[in-house]
């Protein structure tokens, strides 16, 4: 809710709150140029007295977007975590993972991040199944993005385990 109210009073800050960081910033970065423009043929009138309209309704669309979009996407996410889909998905998920079947884990879990995007445990399993399909290159950078989530730092021993091989205990030796 705190996001929503961000977006009400600047268009994209609750979009970079959500974690959205590309999305608010254009958002941001389209409404203070849009304003800039207004402010400006407040100062000059004759600078941009045609375009005085068409740049507040562009002002208004933005802003209405933002709202629009940040309450959408708080809505989705909610709501798959009430009703238990997002839990059905990472179960099945893990369970055709753990059963061998590591194409239909890795669309399981990919189901499961349109559901929520934030789902550190989904990106999670999503990494490791690329992991263990032999892809390490698009693992690493999955671990990445658990490691970016991640503020908590609640993962961060089984991404050092699974992505580097370090085992807590042992020395590094390829240092």
């Amino acid at each position: 809710m705190k996001k929503l109210i961000a977006s009400v009073f600047f268009p994209g800050l609750g979009h970079l709150l959500a974690g959205r960081h590309l999305k608010g910033a254009i958002l941001a970065l389209l409404f203070s140029i849009t304003l800039q423009a207004l402010l400006a043929g407040l100062i000059w009138p004759e600078l941009l007295a045609h375009a005085r309209t068409p740049l507040a309704a562009l002002a208004l669309g933005i802003w209405l977007y933002a709202l629009l979009s940040l309450w959408w996407l708080i809505r989705r996410t909610d709501r798959a975590r009430s009703d238990g889909r997002a839990d059905q998905v990472l179960l099945a998920g893990v369970k055709a993972m753990l059963a061998g079947d590591l194409k239909t884990a890795d669309e399981t879990f990919r189901k499961l991040l349109k559901l929520d995007d934030r789902d550190l445990e989904g990106w999670l399993y999503l990494a490791r199944t690329c992991q263990l399909r032999g892809q390490p290159a698009r693992a690493r950078t999955l671990f990445r993005v658990v490691e970016h989530l991640d503020l908590d730092r609640k993962w961060s021993r089984q991404i050092d385990i699974l992505c580097h091989g370090k085992r807590f205990g042992t020395p590094d030796i390829t240092s």
